[in-house]
């Protein structure tokens, strides 16, 4: 740093600022340091950095699994977040997609492999931990008791703990909305595993839609899938051969829309003329459907973005009280209503 200040002709002070981002300089003193950290090749000594300040300014990042549907672009969120404010990520991938399969409940198999995880970054002297999960849902007391802050991205945790996910019923009740204003009463449900926290939060959004118009959804308009396309198949099969026959189906995930979309294609059923089908999720495959599904954006990036800035306030706050924040999907109106 004093080779660097000399070169710049100014303080070893003003370095640090300019290095850290502490104080706010002129643009010329900032150009000037700028240009003779270049000139030197000169990278920071985190290890000493570290020493001194007693944090590795390193947060690591353990997800259930790198391919899961929103894994990457809440990844994604939080390391450009945390880039910006002076961290580094260590990633560890559980790889449970094969193991849950569709199965997301069953997390709870799995716990030892998970704290195994924590142990793994823990060595690594983190400075805290962010959980990404694949499925939305509850981890209650999932973890042994640490020391370590931790935040949940895309899961819940105790009322003890910081989260940042998205609101099932909500995003629900939005599309629901949608469909209605469009003029469809008779709205028919895909849904995901009877048991899923996602299933039972989005049909109890759907239904108060329904109710503040004043409907209900008859129960043979209720059919639960397994979030794969064939169960789109075969619970759209069932539901077309009721009569009367609804005008929607919301499918509660983009599988299963796809699946739905081929049922209907099957019987000579034209989306959205004869049928409007709509999913949730926003997958890569539902802008190629034909006709292009309207479905729910999940706000991945944004998920990130908050969880990164959440373990930074626990990290130099440690007394900040528990955050919940729960962020607000949108729906992509393509034509297939």
């Amino acid at each position: 740093m004093r080779d660097i200040a000399i070169l710049a002709g100014v303080s070893t002070a003003t370095v640090s600022h300019v290095v850290n981002g502490t104080k706010k300089l002129s643009p010329e003193t900032t150009e000037r340091v700028l240009m003779a950290i270049q000139e030197a090749n000169y990278t920071p000594n985190t290890l000493a950095k570290s020493l001194r300040s007693g944090q590795t300014h390193t947060i690591g990042v353990l997800v259930e699994d790198i391919r899961g549907l929103p894994v990457a672009g809440i990844v994604s969120g939080i390391n450009e977040t945390l880039s910006k404010s002076g961290y580094r990520m260590i990633l560890h991938d559980l790889h449970l997609l094969e193991k849950l399969y569709n199965q997301y409940e069953q997390i709870a198999s799995y716990r030892h492999r998970i704290n195994n995880g924590v142990a793994l970054l823990k060595s690594s002297n983190v400075d805290g931990i962010i959980y990404v999960g694949m499925h939305d849902r509850h981890l209650d007391y999932l973890f042994d008791p640490m020391d370590t802050p931790l935040v949940f991205a895309y899961s819940h945790g105790t009322n003890q703990d910081t989260y940042v996910t998205y609101s099932n019923q909500d995003s629900a009740s939005d599309m629901t909305r949608y469909l209605l204003a469009r003029g469809h009463t008779r709205i028919a449900v895909i849904a995901g595993h009877p048991h899923s926290y996602p299933t039972a939060r989005r049909m109890h959004g759907i239904r108060m839609a329904l109710q503040k118009e004043g409907l209900a959804i008859p129960e043979e308009y209720v059919r639960y899938g397994n979030w794969e396309y064939e169960s789109g198949i075969t619970e759209t099969r069932a539901l077309i051969a009721l009569d009367p026959r609804p005008t929607a189906i919301f499918a509660m995930n983009d599988l299963m829309a796809a699946g739905c979309i081929h049922a209907l294609n099957e019987e000579g059923l034209t989306v959205p003329r004869d049928m409007a089908v709509v999913g949730f999720d926003n997958r890569e495959i539902s802008r190629y459907l034909q006709p292009p599904l309207t479905t729910i954006q999940l706000p991945t990036t944004e998920i990130g973005t908050a969880a990164a800035l959440h373990i930074m306030e626990k990290i130099n706050n440690p007394s900040s009280p528990p955050a919940r924040e729960i962020i607000h999907c949108s729906i992509i109106e393509r034509a297939s209503v």
